[in-house]
């Protein structure tokens, strides 16, 4: 089976990984094409781009080489068919949503026909009606995604990164409440507080191997893909995971129990200083590292894919 990916940015590296993943563990031939290689300081792996492809080949692969079209976001709006000034191929295709209703308008990819898969996150409450559930996808045995001991701190490092602290709502992961906490915190020497701010990704994962504790979001009810990043590493992790993801994440793993510490406005100072006070951070985030091992390891991430390919067939 050949997948090829398309996509017009690199959607926080997710379309790489997939196609990486399928690549390494799934016996699929995958190849990712992106228009955009970077997106100002958000730097991703990439395998094939405006800059190092030419049109040629790229027809090739979207026309001829591929059994699969997986599009990530957009279908015919893709910026390749402009350039090619050629409609998108008729063969089995699979449209990926990535973005929250409120930062793009999908309704072109809902008329389309093709079906739709959406990440058991947040968006599966916008969309109930899509037809694939998948998860985001790490590999958690790449290294960028292992640390080979447990950093040792005389205070908890809290590790956070918000995608933009100027934004509200989903990409701003609940800066405004949960920066002046950490702050607060910091002050009295309760804690190391790390704010990952406009880093690459290599890098914003080298400062994630310090923490002890991460902070994904406590708003929207729901989490992002930096949750996975500080599970994989084995770093307890923050996040207000309310029934309706908590449903998504158990249809898409088989599992009733969480990895996450759930919290949400109201109760997210009071539970993370019980958590530094009582010392509860110390060497407890091997279990989160455990529950990635068991239930998003690359077997079963590309075991969701390849069902959904197969049902497209």
């Amino acid at each position: 089976m050949k997948v090829l990916h398309l996509s017009d940015t690199q959607l926080s590296g997710s379309p790489q990984r997939i196609s990486s993943l399928l690549s390494k563990y799934g016996g699929i031939e995958s190849r990712h094409y992106v228009w955009k290689s970077s997106m100002g300081f958000r730097k991703f792996p990439v395998d094939m781009c405006l800059e190092n492809t030419n049109s040629v080949e790229v027809r090739r692969l979207i026309y001829e080489w591929a059994d699969i079209i997986h599009y990530h976001n957009r279908w015919k709006r893709q910026e390749i068919f402009s350039v090619l000034g050629e409609a998108p191929p008729k063969k089995p295709s699979v449209i990926q949503i990535h973005s929250p209703r409120d930062s793009e308008d999908f309704s072109g990819e809902i008329k389309s026909g093709i079906p739709i898969a959406c990440p058991a996150q947040y968006h599966s409450r916008q969309w109930p009606m899509f037809r694939y559930l998948v998860p985001n996808v790490v590999d958690i045995y790449d290294p960028q995604y292992m640390r080979a001991e447990m950093p040792t701190h005389e205070r908890p490092c809290i590790s956070y990164a918000p995608s933009n602290t100027n934004a509200r709502g989903w990409d701003d992961k609940s800066y405004g409440v949960v920066a002046p906490v950490l702050k607060r915190m910091r002050l009295r020497h309760e804690v190391i507080y790390d704010l990952i701010d406009k880093k690459p990704f290599s890098e914003v994962m080298a400062m994630k191997k310090r923490a002890n504790i991460g902070i994904d979001e406590i708003s929207t009810g729901s989490y992002h893909l930096s949750s996975l990043e500080y599970l994989s590493l084995g770093v307890l992790c923050f996040a207000n995971i309310d029934a309706l993801t908590e449903k998504a994440v158990k249809d898409v793993t088989g599992c009733s129990l969480l990895p996450w510490i759930i919290a949400d406005k109201d109760c997210f100072e009071t539970t993370l200083k019980k958590i530094v006070s009582w010392k509860t951070w110390l060497g407890t985030g091997a279990v989160s590292r455990d529950w990635m091992e068991k239930y998003w390891n690359p077997g079963l991430l590309c075991k969701r894919y390849i069902d959904m390919y197969e049902d497209l067939t």
